[in-house]
């Protein structure tokens, strides 16, 4: 997986490195930069990478913004489906077209 970076911008390439990685280097991104309002665009990941990388980034973005907000743009409905049934209080859905 390649992790692009822009300004509180991240798009995250499925292919290449592993999920680990692009995990730790959301979480590195987010504890070096003023990112309350994070966008990320994990279209690429299949169900199970999404889910992980969802999960473990809200949390790490959770930790230090209790009040901020994760905007994530998902590559299908049964992402959509999963991590709503988690119920995480600072992530919001998108859909990619």
């Amino acid at each position: 997986m390649a992790l692009a970076l822009n300004k509180n911008q991240i798009a995250i390439d499925g292919f290449s490195t592993s999920t680990e990685d692009v995990v730790n280097s959301v979480r590195e991104y987010i504890e070096e930069h003023d990112c309350p309002d994070l966008s990320m665009d994990i279209s690429r990941l299949n169900l199970i990478e999404a889910s992980k990388v969802t999960i473990l980034c809200s949390t790490y973005h959770w930790a230090k913004y209790p009040q901020g907000h994760l905007n994530l743009l998902i590559g299908s409905n049964e992402v959509r489906e999963l991590v709503k049934s988690l119920h995480l209080g600072n992530v919001s859905l998108q859909t990619a077209k």
